[in-house]
């Protein structure tokens, strides 16, 4: 992580690199701890890693990028969970003078020889058909990409979507979504991602209202909709430009696996404004433009509490550390809103909180209590 505060990274404006450096890697080894402990009653142990937009692997100032930072992570990794046993990492980029700098880059890494599983640079036909074919297995990968870059992102997008089922990481500017898909025809990749009904409704959206915010905001929920229709759990996060009305970018984490949706949610706290009641609001510069308008909030303390008043037929008998686990996927409660929330419903007589081991009722509601709905 930076050496600055974290909560502070995004009071400055931040470009698309600058993001991706701060966030993928630390993601990527949560993200990879968490596939192994997934796979820790098979045989063999695999992962990888895709890069669409590798860049050159340093920054200017000879600091690594992303690319590099993910290889320290996989050589570095010790222990059972051991990265450069098991991680396959791909990289790509748009332009072949990047990409060999990036190779000539990762190979000048100190430790290079020493990667049991050298990275691969997409830019020969026999390294696609090494991907296509790893892809074609069980194999938990995670792929970088700008879903509105060049076309070959925009292919593996779409082969996702249909096929494969992969964990995708997006980075992204609204400004790039709206070109794309309000111009995009039928012969266009993003046009067999979004489908030709959703297209229509959103360019006929865009033709009624004017004005900016109610477009992003109807396009963006659109191309989420896109994933959730295929059973997808997906996490967005929204970046405002500081102090201004307007998006800098959006990162989207599209996952079928609970374990790595919540992964990605406690990650992002950190950078996330935050409601008056301890709820986050999953997006950084936005709290400004937002506080005004604090009934409007899809998600509350107070909406929760009356959402799991009515759930006893679902959690009676349960602890509350597997409630929310099940509740909180496709929302922005946090583990510490669950508790607040019990609190409350205790306090109502909605609820008894139980000790686990003596099954007696306690006085405070922990995580470790189980709820019994009265």
């Amino acid at each position: 992580m930076s050496t600055a505060d974290i909560s502070d990274f995004f009071a400055t404006q931040r470009k698309t690199p600058e993001i991706k450096s701060e966030i993928l890697n630390e993601y990527f080894k949560v993200w990879s701890n968490t596939m192994l402990l997934e796979q820790r009653y098979r045989s063999t142990h695999s992962l990888a890693f895709i890069d669409l937009f590798a860049g050159e692997g340093l920054n200017e100032d000879g600091k690594p990028a992303s690319p590099v930072k993910i290889l320290n992570s996989v050589f570095g990794s010790t222990g059972k969970l051991n990265l450069n046993k098991t991680v396959r990492t791909f990289f790509n980029d748009e332009k072949q003078n990047v990409v060999t700098k990036l190779k000539n880059n990762l190979e000048n890494l100190p430790y290079y020889e020493e990667l049991i599983h050298k990275p691969v640079i997409l830019n020969e036909e026999v390294n696609f058909s090494l991907l296509a074919k790893l892809l074609g297995t069980e194999t938990p990968t995670l792929m970088y990409l700008d879903p509105f870059g060049y076309q070959f992102a925009q292919q593996l997008l779409l082969q996702s979507i249909k096929r494969w089922g992969l964990d995708l990481f997006m980075l992204f500017n609204p400004a790039k979504i709206r070109v794309a898909i309000l111009t995009t025809a039928e012969r266009d990749i993003l046009f067999d991602v979004f489908g030709a009904e959703r297209i229509a409704k959103i360019k006929n959206f865009c033709e009624r209202y004017q004005d900016a915010s109610q477009r992003e905001d109807f396009i963006v929920d659109n191309f989420e909709e896109v994933f959730k229709e295929k059973d997808y759990k997906t996490f967005r996060f929204k970046i405002s430009l500081p102090k201004k009305n307007q998006t800098g970018h959006y990162l989207f984490f599209v996952t079928k696996t609970d374990a790595a949706y919540m992964k990605m949610k406690e990650l992002m706290l950190m950078y996330s404004d935050y409601q008056e009641d301890g709820v986050p609001l999953f997006g950084a510069n936005i709290k400004h433009q937002l506080s005004l308008f604090q009934e409007q909030y899809r998600y509350s303390i107070k909406n929760l509490i009356a959402d799991l008043a009515s759930k006893a037929s679902f959690y009676h008998n349960l602890p509350i550390e597997s409630i929310y686990k099940h509740h909180n996927i496709g929302t922005s409660y946090i583990r510490g809103n669950y508790k607040d929330a019990f609190d409350q419903l205790k306090k109502d007589g909605v609820v008894e909180a139980i000790n686990p081991v003596s099954r007696q009722p306690m006085k405070k509601v922990s995580f470790t209590s189980i709820i019994t709905y009265k």
